[in-house]
């Protein structure tokens, strides 16, 4: 158990792109494994709470990133919760490479919703998460809500059996790959990705099919949104990227 806790990952070939970096999804993947690794040791993972017939769900995430790692990389990620409110818990995460220095920063907003009814629990269900608030912040903006993206398609999609996760809809990190799949490989080779935020809005479940959007704000910064043909609007996101 710990407030603050940091997790070790081993960077495998599974996690890197073809410039032999962590990739986007892969990153946001250890960021969340961090996050459901310290609930469930602190005792409110998400087998504690499907007990209940609870479960997590991720409303908000920003991540800001010096660097990614590379596969030459050790990885680890420190996380603990800065706020709990009725609705939303707030939990913070700090990157860093083998050598100890800070690559990273990530802020992040969860909800706890009922399996049946899919409707919000309130958070004081879980009075124990009260005793490991740590009144830390992290330099990073609290992940806020992005405005409408009137950009053109740039991607398309139908749900899988593969993209659906325990909670049965699509699993978050497949919002990230449907994102991070409407720049080329040319594009890539002459960026970074610098700043990563989505917020989702909408629940999407198998056989659903909608479109990602994509609108350039500036340059080397993009706003997304995925519609769906039965759901509307499920999520918004934007990538900032450093040109090489």
């Amino acid at each position: 158990m710990g407030a603050k806790k940091k997790y070790s990952y081993d960077i495998e070939a599974q996690d890197i792109d073809f410039r032999r970096r962590v990739s986007l999804r892969s990153l946001t993947n250890m960021i969340l494994m961090t996050a459901g690794r310290n609930a469930t040791e602190n005792g409110f993972g998400l087998l504690e709470l499907q007990e209940k017939h609870y479960t997590w769900v991720l409303s908000r995430l920003v991540v800001d990133m010096e660097r990614f790692p590379t596969e030459q990389d050790s990885f680890s990620v420190e996380t603990w919760i800065e706020y709990v409110g009725i609705a939303f818990t707030t939990r913070n995460f700090r990157m860093r490479d083998g050598a100890g220095t800070v690559i990273g920063h990530a802020k992040s907003l969860w909800a706890v919703i009922d399996m049946h009814t899919r409707r919000s629990v309130p958070l004081d269900t879980i009075p124990t998460m009260q005793q490991f608030i740590v009144d830390e912040s992290v330099p990073v903006d609290e992940p806020g809500r992005i405005a409408n993206v009137e950009g053109a398609i740039a991607n398309s999609f139908t749900v899988k059996y593969s993209e659906i996760d325990v909670n049965g809809h699509v699993n978050s990190l497949n919002y990230v790959q449907w994102l991070s799949d409407c720049f080329s490989l040319d594009f890539y080779r002459e960026h970074y990705i610098r700043r990563f935020e989505i917020n989702f809005l909408k629940e999407i479940t198998y056989g659903d099919r909608g479109e990602v959007h994509r609108q350039m704000i500036a340059p080397d910064d993009y706003l997304f949104q995925v519609e769906t043909k039965e759901k509307g609007t499920a999520c918004r996101a934007r990538i900032v990227f450093f040109p090489r």
